[in-house]
């Protein structure tokens, strides 16, 4: 379990950990939070201070992130704690306010890979002995390493976001409502591959999404004569520019694979990059909002 030790009189009687999967999201979109699950563990201070005591009456932190710095700061509140008798792992919660433009920015920097982050520590102690307050500093960083699957799951989800969805789309209560609402799946589902990083499987996802429409309103297979369907009411020009637009989607898509476990990037095949994975994704929900029937 990664941790850090905090200095206080000469030595470093502060103890600090977090377990990778002790981080969860909290909030919402419009407010994304983080929730850090510390233990804390306070000790009697050794060498030339044995035997003296302290008292950690405030706690904060800086969170860093590879190639983009500070991404937040945070304060623990209103602290007394003491070294007990019997010294042991106490659970400390902290929440931590994000901005949604940081998190975006460390969403790109971060890229489908693991999630680093690294927290540096400061406090404020007093000293009884010295009738006096200490400013006190971690002894480095704790660096932390979440897995990509835990950060995907449990934080990135719970955020109820993702960095490129913009539109909310309101289903009709309607078995026609139903099929709309079983084809978008896919896309939150390929909001999920996104942020793991696995851009070709994300236009797959995508196409398997427009393909379940086509069957579920009965035209198996054929999403042109679905799209003729879709915009019936348009007619004219705008009918046919606007199922030309939509197809050509469609067709962008199929540079997904088309099974899953076909092997990413294999020889032959197109690379799939995240700005073309999240093209895929700002267009296909734009699209499903467009079609999707208002009543």
């Amino acid at each position: 379990m990664p941790e850090v030790g905090i200095a206080v009189l000469g030595s470093q009687p502060v103890t600090i950990r977090l377990e990778s999967t002790d981080v969860v999201g909290s909030g919402s979109a419009a407010w994304p939070r983080l929730l850090l699950r510390f233990k804390i563990q306070l000790t009697q201070p050794h060498g030339q201070e044995a035997g003296m005591s302290y008292v950690l009456l405030r706690l904060t932190g800086r969170i860093e992130a590879p190639k983009i710095g500070e991404i937040a700061h945070f304060d623990a509140g209103p602290l007394v704690e003491e070294p007990p008798p019997h010294p042991f792992p106490a659970p400390l919660d902290i929440t931590v306010d994000l901005d949604r433009a940081r998190v975006w920015q460390y969403e790109e920097a971060r890229s489908g890979a693991e999630a680093q982050l690294n927290i540096t520590f400061s406090g404020l102690a007093w000293l009884p002995q010295k009738q006096r307050f200490e400013r006190v500093y971690s002894s480095g960083q704790l660096q932390l390493r979440v897995p990509r699957s835990h950060w995907v799951d449990e934080v990135v989800s719970r955020w109820g976001l993702s960095g490129v969805k913009m539109i909310e789309i309101s289903f009709p209560t309607s078995k026609v409502g139903d099929n709309f609402r079983s084809a978008h799946a896919h896309v939150e589902s390929a909001e999920k591959l996104f942020a793991s990083g696995q851009y070709k499987q994300v236009l797959t996802e995508l196409r398997l999404a427009f393909e379940g429409l086509t069957n579920s309103l009965g035209f198996e297979d054929h999403v042109k004569d679905c799209l003729d369907h879709l915009f019936a009411e348009f007619g004219g020009e705008k009918k046919e520019k606007a199922r030309e637009a939509v197809l050509s989607l469609y067709k962008f898509l199929h540079l997904g694979p088309h099974q899953v476990i076909q092997a990413p990037n294999a020889i032959g095949e197109t690379a799939i990059t995240r700005s073309d994975a999240r093209f895929a994704l700002v267009m296909t929900h734009a699209v499903f909002e467009y079609v999707t029937p208002k009543g």
